[in-house]
């Protein structure tokens, strides 16, 4: 019996950050328009509503 493997392709953007820098947000969110942040030991959702704005919620 074989066995499949799935190849996975990950990609690392890094970006330099200084007190002056913006980061475009599609560097930032997915394909769904989400990402997870962990800050202090909460879970926080940044998402593009269908506005195309910004909202964060806990």
């Amino acid at each position: 019996m074989s066995q499949l493997k799935k190849n996975v392709t990950t990609t690392t953007r890094r970006v330099s950050i200084n007190a002056e820098s913006s980061v475009a947000s599609s560097l930032l969110l997915n394909h769904q328009g989400k990402l997870w942040i962990e800050h202090a030991g909460e879970r926080y959702l940044l998402r593009r509503t269908s506005n195309n704005r910004l909202i964060l919620t806990k």
